[in-house]
């Protein structure tokens, strides 16, 4: 939108000001201002003309707003000029015209643009009333046009800038409300759940993947994904739970986000992602190793052990007392045959894997057996097995 001139929009006149320069010290000057003021209105329409030609592109600013800051304006700046103290109503101007014109969304460049007309409506209005007797007085004092101009615009920066961080910092808060409500189930009814969908940008029956990062990884995770707007971090009792819409071909899992996390693919829908990072945390209190992702395909004997010890109290103990009678080099083969077998399924990958001979293979799974008691060749005995196992530190490191 370009805000245009529209003398129908005005209000219904200037502010009364009194501008009583007093017994001036330089009169020339003090008269040329003074004759400026008399036809202030002249200064505000040149501007007006001048702004035409700039465009705020799509922010909203009323015709009458443009109008009455620029008579605000000029008058600030002829009060300046004039060496005056500012009315009441003036001394805030700048702070109050950046912040609204922040929140209006106005390019900073534009807005920026627009005022240094300033300069050029006055030094034209000065030369207007100076005509040619007072050119003289007018170059000698253009630099009190220029400090006028320029503290203007270097007051409007600061002011803006301040004024977007705080917009900054309220959509955030606004954000981090939303996601409260998301993960605290507040929700309650499908148009709940699309109402936060639309104030968070997602689809509320999209697809989404979630993480949930635990101890010293959660500041890390912090600085990588505060940038991206397009995932959301929701913090809780030291637990930092993250999500997003999933991308085919760009999930987390294949692309690997550099830190321990328990990851959940393929939650159905945004209701669903409060369930799904309560199901990442479990996988993640698995402490996965290094940097990668605890999925329930690499966790579930951990948490099914972890489950019937609760329920069952020494279901693992058996085996566990069985393999610490061997010494520390048997133990460690029969685990390392245990946990290669178990991800193969096959005695001729696991011998490549190991880089044993077949035999060698069979050889260990049958002393397992005879060890713990169960076979890994039998499913049922081997479920037992790998549950059992995965309570067991050297299996799974």
């Amino acid at each position: 939108m370009t805000p245009q001139d529209d003398t129908a929009a005005r209000p219904s006149g200037p502010v009364t000001r009194e501008f009583n320069p007093g017994r001036p010290m330089e009169p020339e000057w003090t008269e040329l201002l003074e004759s400026l003021w008399k036809e202030r209105s002249r200064l505000v329409d040149d501007f007006l003309e001048r702004f035409s030609a700039i465009s705020y592109g799509d922010a909203l600013v009323p015709k009458d707003d443009v109008y009455r800051t620029a008579a605000d304006t000029m008058d600030m700046f002829l009060y300046q000029m004039a060496g005056l103290e500012l009315p009441t109503d003036l001394q805030t101007l700048p702070r109050e015209v950046a912040a609204r014109r922040a929140r209006q969304g106005v390019p900073l460049d534009a807005f920026l643009e627009a005022i240094r007309n300033d300069f050029r409506v006055l030094w034209r209005g000065l030369e207007r009333v100076a005509r040619n007797q007072g050119i003289s007085v007018l170059v000698a004092n253009m630099d009190r046009v220029l400090d006028a101009v320029e503290g203007y615009i270097s007051s409007i920066q600061q002011a803006y800038a301040e004024e977007e961080a705080r917009l900054a910092r309220n959509k955030q808060l606004y954000r981090q409300r939303l996601l409260s409500r998301l993960f605290n189930a507040e929700a309650g009814s499908p148009g709940d759940t699309q109402d936060l969908a639309t104030a968070l940008g997602v689809q509320a029956t999209g697809t989404f993947e979630v993480l949930a990062v635990t101890s010293d990884a959660v500041a890390q995770a912090q600085r990588q994904f505060e940038p991206d707007h397009r995932t959301y971090m929701y913090e809780n009792t030291g637990v930092l739970y993250v999500f997003r819409q999933q991308r085919k071909g760009r999930t987390w899992r294949e692309e690997g986000p550099g830190f321990p996390a328990g990851y959940v693919p393929d939650v159905d829908g945004l209701a669903a992602v409060p369930a799904a990072s309560a199901s990442a945390l479990v996988l993640a209190r698995q402490k996965p190793r290094g940097t990668g992702l605890a999925t329930m395909e690499d966790t579930w004997m951990g948490i099914a052990g972890g489950l019937l010890e609760q329920k069952f109290p020494g279901f693992s103990a058996p085996i566990k007392q069985a393999l610490d009678r061997c010494t520390p080099l048997e133990r460690q083969r029969l685990l390392q045959v245990a946990r290669s077998y178990a991800r193969t399924g096959s005695i001729k990958e696991t011998a490549e894997e190991l880089f044993c001979h077949r035999n060698t293979v069979v050889n260990r799974l049958h002393s397992l057996h005879e060890v713990i008691g169960l076979d890994l060749t039998v499913p049922a005995e081997a479920a037992r097995a790998l549950v059992s196992l995965s309570r067991y530190s050297e299996f799974t490191d």
